[in-house]
């Protein structure tokens, strides 16, 4: 199956221009081609989750280019803390001072 999918991901990146987004079976995950270094092509995966139109919701989604850095985010998204901070900044919308900004203790 692996090199299946490995082939396909190649035929596919064959008409691809660099930094083009490619959808994937995966609703919110695209096949990305990044500029060739060298004489390697670069890809990545972009997850952007998609609204309920079908479009994703943000104009720039989290580039991946290795599984550890998936399993890095996932670490830090599933930090309870991180979710009690979303919800008093959502409590706060509208709000916003021009303050020195420094690291904020959660």
């Amino acid at each position: 199956m692996e090199k299946q999918l490995e082939t396909k991901i190649k035929k596919t990146l064959e008409n691809v221009k660099p930094w083009q987004r490619v959808p994937t079976s995966l609703d919110g995950v695209f096949l990305i081609k990044a500029p060739t270094r060298g004489d390697q092509d670069s890809i990545m995966v972009e997850i952007n989750p998609l609204d309920e139109f079908g479009r994703p919701i943000k104009r720039r989604g989290i580039f991946l280019q290795h599984k550890i850095q998936l399993e890095r985010f996932l670490e830090v998204m599933q930090e309870s803390r991180l979710m009690d901070f979303l919800d008093t900044l959502d409590s706060m919308a509208g709000s916003s001072k021009n303050e020195n900004v420094g690291t904020l203790e959660i």
